[in-house]
């Protein structure tokens, strides 16, 4: 197989692409919640942001580049404590800044249960206190869900890299299929269940552990796969759009099984097909824990219905992106060092490029 260079990689824009994708995915879903249009251009918007879903995206990258960050740390602790930096401090900010726009906006609804959410805030634990249920969307931060996810699976992967590193490829086949089956399976369950099973289905990582672990197998593997991918990448393009469009619908839950299957493979594969980007100002974290705030304060305010729709999104954007930017600046410090060092350290641990030999 052809050498490839791990570091020359489009990682950083599908990442800009993925965190805007949600986010606007998510104000068009509140646009035809609150003040619907029948804009044709407001269609083709939400169609266009949902043909790639981010959170499909960002967890299957995620498993590519946590397993590369797990081999760069000098043992796990080191590793835990990497994660713990990179995703909480900035969290803990955002709920502060919630906090007070809550306070400003709906002093009058808060009572006790806000106590006991900014405790489950210190862990990311996506919830909304009973208080502030008719405020704004009815959720006080809606996107952090994915945040507890992803640090349950990097709790999973901290414990079990080594063991995984030792899979066979025909092991590695039985586990991501027993993953596939746990998609199905809470598919299933949601559609059946009650609201209060249906919310832990939704917060528990084996719900989305396919797309997370065919990124960390394409790691492991990657001296095979990434040659593979990249070279079938078009390809592997072509069987997404069939599978997108096929006029029957495949279960799987919050995506189709052959999103959740085709897509981190596409990101991967795509990632080292399209030119090297690498973007030194990665707002995309901050996109994700910022954007909900704004959305709340556009609903509660009733901006949707007092302006036309492509205005309301335009703020929407420019305000996520502002405070996302601020919070980059001034409290993702080491967040930025982190990357620098990152980059450092991943032409030092492959030597700038691999081969399959």
């Amino acid at each position: 197989m052809a050498a490839f260079c791990f570091q020359e990689n489009a990682f950083d824009v599908i990442r800009y692409w993925a965190a805007i994708s949600v986010m606007i995915g998510h104000y068009m879903w509140k646009l035809q919640t609150f003040a619907p249009t029948d804009s044709v251009i407001a269609k083709a918007i939400t169609r266009i942001s949902g043909f790639f879903p981010g959170v499909v995206v960002l967890f299957g990258m995620s498993g590519f580049l946590v397993a590369a960050s797990y081999e760069r740390a000098k043992n796990r602790k080191e590793f835990f404590i990497k994660r713990i930096f990179r995703m909480y401090p900035e969290l803990w900010v955002c709920t502060i800044v919630n906090l007070l726009v809550v306070c400003a906006l709906a002093y009058q609804l808060l009572d006790k249960s806000i106590l006991v959410w900014l405790v489950t805030q210190v862990f990311g634990i996506a919830n909304t206190p009973l208080c502030l249920k008719e405020f704004a969307t009815g959720s006080i931060n809606g996107s952090l869900w994915t945040i507890f996810t992803e640090m349950q699976l990097y709790v999973v992967l901290g414990l079990m890299y080594k063991g995984l590193k030792k899979l066979s490829n025909k092991a590695w086949l039985v586990l991501l299929a027993a993953l596939a089956a746990c998609n199905l399976g809470a598919d299933y369950l949601s559609a059946a269940a009650n609201g209060t099973i249906a919310k832990m289905i939704e917060r528990f990582f084996l719900s989305y552990a396919l797309w997370f672990f065919i990124g960390v197998f394409c790691y492991i593997k990657r001296r095979q796969m990434i040659p593979v991918l990249k070279k079938k990448a078009p390809v592997i393009l072509a069987a997404y759009i069939l599978c997108y469009f096929l006029p029957i619908d495949l279960p799987g839950y919050y995506a189709t099984i052959a999103v959740g299957i085709l897509l981190p493979l596409l990101v991967i594969g795509g990632a080292y097909a399209i030119p090297a980007i690498r973007i030194t100002c990665d707002l995309s974290y901050e996109m994700f824990l910022y954007h909900w705030i704004v959305l709340n304060v556009i609903v509660h305010f009733d901006l949707m219905n007092r302006w036309p729709w492509y205005g309301g999104l335009l703020c929407f954007v420019f305000f996520s992106v502002v405070l996302a930017w601020l919070s980059w600046r001034l409290v993702g410090k080491g967040r930025k060092m982190a990357k620098r060092n990152e980059w450092n350290e991943e032409k030092s641990l492959h030597g700038g490029s691999e081969s399959d030999g």
